[in-house]
């Protein structure tokens, strides 16, 4: 969730009357959990935004083992969500990373169903957001990723994508209305591709050392039932280094590199809730981006935590013009509330900011 500057008091004050009194009944129930195998977390959902008005619904986290999993194996994690908004919005998902045969198979993805409005900013990385539309999208999703141990710690599978855009209200003004942009009026993306996993973390909700890189070479189109035809390639390089008992950094380096006519919602987009907070995800988008963030992890008493993070992006439509005279920052801090002792997950409150704006997220896991 990301919610714009005025809106930030009345988010303070809901923080303070209604998450923490429920974040310390959701810990008391991690602790009961906390010496079973599995471990089921629920939290309700409240929140507001311009785009939504008031939000409501439930959330829970439910880390487990599958039978005969030996219990030092990662866990499966199961995330899944639901809202409802005044605005006759839907949000539901389901998130999943699972484990088998002593960690032999992994698989991890999302399943979902969204009603909900973005912004559009046009393309490319030249302006200054000269254009500011909302356009409202009913869509599933689907995210399937199925990966193979063929070495200690390295995993090779196959991915699946799939969204079914339906775009049922544009800015009348706007430019997407004008069907000027290849999938204005909505479209099927379907598509498949390699993915290739290297993981040496210590905790996958939240490392403290170790690295995890992921490659995927992607493919969306006819063969897949898509119209749309394009390819992409996904780089994504974390790695984490204890420097106390209670402290770290983390270096996050990636990039996408697309070819091909691919959708505007299909470009990369720049921002978000795990890169380059601070900046609303899709302000920037094009078919060429480059992303690096480096964070301070701190805990600092019970289960309260500090970070503060930094971050740089360029976007551009070629590979030619990711030049450093197009670099855009952002930087910012972030609290954090251990759910889970046993598993380390955490709730993450982060404030992003950039020369021109900022952004509050509230969600659970880190971002990266």
């Amino acid at each position: 969730m990301i919610l714009p500057q005025r809106q930030h008091l009345r988010l303070f004050y809901f923080l303070i009357l209604v998450v923490l009194p429920a974040l310390v009944t959701a810990q008391s129930a991690s602790d009961t959990l906390a010496k079973r195998k599995n471990s089921l977390i629920p939290l309700p959902v409240v929140y507001f935004t311009p785009e939504t008005n008031w939000s409501f619904g439930a959330a829970a986290v439910y880390a487990f083992r599958f039978k005969n999993e030996p219990i030092a194996s990662r866990p499966s994690q199961l995330r899944t969500g639901f809202a409802y908004t005044l605005n006759k919005q839907i949000l539901a998902s389901l998130n999943f990373q699972l484990f088998r045969k002593d960690e032999l198979y992994k698989f991890y993805g999302e399943l979902g169903y969204y009603d909900y409005i973005y912004e559009f900013s046009g393309i490319g990385n030249d302006k200054e957001g000269t254009i500011r539309e909302l356009y409202q999208v009913k869509y599933p999703r689907v995210r399937i990723n199925a990966l193979y141990e063929v070495k200690p710690q390295l995993y090779l599978g196959l991915r699946y994508w799939m969204d079914n855009f339906n775009i049922i209200k544009r800015d009348e003004e706007g430019v997407l209305i004008q069907n000027t942009v290849t999938g204005s009026d909505g479209g099927f993306l379907s598509g498949m591709g390699i993915v290739a996993n290297w993981d040496t973390r210590d905790n996958i909700f939240f490392a403290t050392q170790g690295k995890f890189v992921e490659v995927v070479l992607f493919h969306n189109g006819e063969t897949f039932g898509s119209p749309f035809n394009f390819s992409k390639l996904y780089i994504d390089y974390s790695q984490f280094w204890k420097i106390g008992k209670q402290q770290s950094i983390g270096l996050n380096l990636s990039g996408e590199f697309t070819s091909g006519n691919p959708t505007f919602d299909a470009l990369a987009q720049m921002g978000g809730v795990r890169k380059m907070r601070g900046y609303f995800r899709g302000r920037y988008r094009d078919k060429q981006y480059l992303a690096s963030q480096m964070e301070y992890r701190l805990h600092l008493f019970w289960r309260i935590g500090l970070t503060v993070f930094g971050s740089a992006g360029i976007i551009g439509p070629n590979l030619e013009s990711l030049r450093s005279d197009f670099m855009r920052y952002s930087f910012g801090s972030g609290l954090r509330f251990m759910l889970s002792k046993k598993e380390k997950i955490n709730i993450r409150v982060d404030g992003g900011f950039t020369p021109n704006e900022y952004g509050l997220y509230i969600t659970i896991g880190e971002a990266f």
